[in-house]
C-alpha cells in the first residue's frame, strides 16, 4: 500500500495534478500522461468478495475505454463559475476540490450506465452496496463542517459518487436499483430530509443535462451544485 502511494504522490508531483486523494478508492484510472491506466492495488482488494472486485474491475476498465484522454483529468473554471464560487465561499482551490469531487461523480455515472446497458450491471451493484455500507467516516467529516457553506458543497459533490450511479441504474430499468436509492437514502440518514431531497432532485438534474462535452456538463453541474439554495 505504501509504494501505491508513494507512486501516486511522485506522478502527481512530476505532472502537477492537484486533485485529492485517489488512493483512497479500491482501485483507480487516470490518463495524465496522455493515455487511459489503470491502478490496482493488491493490498487493497484482500479480503473483498469476489464479485465486488469484478465489479471494480468492470467499472475502472469502462473508464479506460470511455475517460482516456486529458480532457477529462483538466478542468476549467469559467468567469460565471468562479463569480458564483466566491458568492458563496469557495475560493478557487475549495471549487478546484468541488468540481474534482463532482468530475469523478459524473464519470461513474456514465460509466455505470454503460455497464448496465451491456449486461454488466449485477457487479456494478455489488460495487455500489459495498461503498454504502459504511458511511461513518463521512459522517463524521459531515458533523465537523457542516455550519460552512463552502465545505458543505465540497460535501455534496462526494455524495454524489454513489447517488449517480444508483439514478443511472435506475434510469436503464436494472432490476433492484431501486432497493439501492432506498439503502442511499438509510445510509445518509444523517442528513436532513430537505438536503437528501435537494441532492437526489440535483443528481436528476445532472442526468438530464443535455450537452455535447463533459466540460460543459461538468461547469452546468458545478454551477447548479453551487447556487442550489437548498443545499
Amino acid at each position: 500500500m505504501e509504494k501505491y502511494q508513494d507512486f501516486y504522490q511522485r506522478e502527481k508531483k512530476k505532472l502537477g495534478v492537484v486533485t485529492g486523494e485517489e488512493t483512497d478508492f479500491l482501485a483507480t484510472h487516470d490518463a495524465w500522461r496522455g493515455y487511459p491506466r489503470i491502478h490496482i492495488c493488491q493490498e487493497r482488494l484482500m479480503g473483498i468478495d469476489g464479485r465486488i472486485v469484478q465489479g471494480v474491475i468492470h467499472h475502472e476498465t469502462g473508464h479506460a475505454l470511455h475517460h482516456g484522454a486529458p480532457e477529462f483529468y483538466t478542468f476549467l473554471f469559467s468567469n460565471r463559475l468562479q463569480e458564483a464560487g466566491r458568492f458563496y465561499g469557495l475560493d478557487l482551490p475549495l471549487l478546484q476540490q468541488c468540481v474534482y469531487l463532482l468530475s469523478v461523480a459524473i464519470k461513474d455515472q456514465d460509466v455505470t450506465l454503460w455497464l448496465a446497458k451491456n449486461g454488466l450491471g449485477f457487479n456494478q451493484l455489488a460495487l455500489l452496496g459495498y461503498l454504502l455500507s459504511d458511511t461513518e467516516e463521512e459522517h463524521q467529516v459531515w458533523e465537523r463542517i457542516r455550519e460552512s457553506h463552502a465545505l458543505r458543497k465540497i460535501a455534496f459533490a462526494a455524495f454524489l459518487k454513489t447517488l449517480l450511479p444508483i439514478g443511472a441504474m435506475i434510469s436503464a430499468g436494472f432490476e433492484g436499483a431501486q432497493i439501492f436509492k432506498d439503502q442511499w437514502d438509510e445510509v445518509y440518514g444523517w442528513l436532513s430530509d430537505g438536503e437528501r431531497k435537494g441532492l437526489s432532485l440535483l443528481a436528476r438534474s445532472i442526468m438530464n443535462l443535455e450537452v455535447e462535452t463533459f466540460q460543459e456538463r461538468l461547469e452546468q453541474a458545478a454551477f447548479q451544485l453551487i447556487t442550489k439554495t437548498c443545499l
